[in-house]
């Protein structure tokens, strides 16, 4: 397992290196400058990409095929990809963590409800990139990628239209907001429940497919 997570941060080093130390500093630029706040929160989505994109990468290196020849298991190969992928999104959500004085000095923002805001995101994104791996070993990076884009837009429509509507799935879905405004323990122990729920239904997933491949 250690040896497959150095092997993904080595390419993580070696690739994308130059672009992480860019994209850090021009969101931190940009969320001073804008006084924004979701630029300290975004940072999550950035890093999360880098591990989806090393899929791709794997792929131009016939990675699979090798790692079929290691004494390691199929699920273990997984299972690396998994656990960088948390470790990628908790140091986003440091990185949100360290910013939120930041944001309270510029904007005013409550640091409490910069804190919260950068769990809900976190959240978010652990189940978006762990349903975006399954997706990619069966798919491929590329499919996967365009698929989870499709999916985020169908369901972002389905709440601005729900949204939208004066009764009904509307007024559903703005008393869900205002429980989790005016109870955000309940309401985060619930999302965070959620979000390791898929991430164990994905892991199984992935290795199921995984271990069905050939190469």
């Amino acid at each position: 397992m250690i040896g497959l997570l150095k092997k993904d941060l080595f390419i993580l080093r070696k690739v994308y290196m130059k672009n992480f130390f860019l994209v850090l500093a021009l969101y931190t630029v940009l969320g001073v400058a804008l006084k924004m706040n979701s630029f300290f929160t975004l940072m999550s989505w950035m890093y999360g990409f880098y591990v989806v994109s090393l899929f791709s990468v794997d792929n131009a290196c016939h990675w699979d095929f090798y790692a079929a020849t290691l004494p390691v298991s199929r699920k273990t190969v997984v299972s690396a990809k998994f656990l960088l992928l948390g470790l990628c999104i908790a140091a986003g959500f440091v990185y949100s963590l360290i910013m939120a004085p930041v944001a309270h000095l510029l904007i005013g923002e409550p640091i409490t409800e910069s804190i919260l805001a950068s769990l809900l995101v976190t959240l978010i994104l652990v189940i978006y990139f762990a349903m975006t791996i399954p997706l990619t070993y069966a798919f491929g990076p590329d499919k996967a990628r365009s698929a989870m884009l499709l999916l985020m837009g169908l369901a972002g429509g389905g709440i601005l239209a729900a949204a939208s509507l004066g009764g009904g799935a509307g007024a559903v879905l703005m008393a869900l907001f205002g429980w989790m405004e005016t109870s955000p323990v309940p309401g985060f122990a619930i999302v965070s429940a959620a979000a390791a729920a898929m991430c164990v239904v994905c892991w199984l997933i992935s290795c199921r497919i995984y271990e069905r491949k050939e190469f």
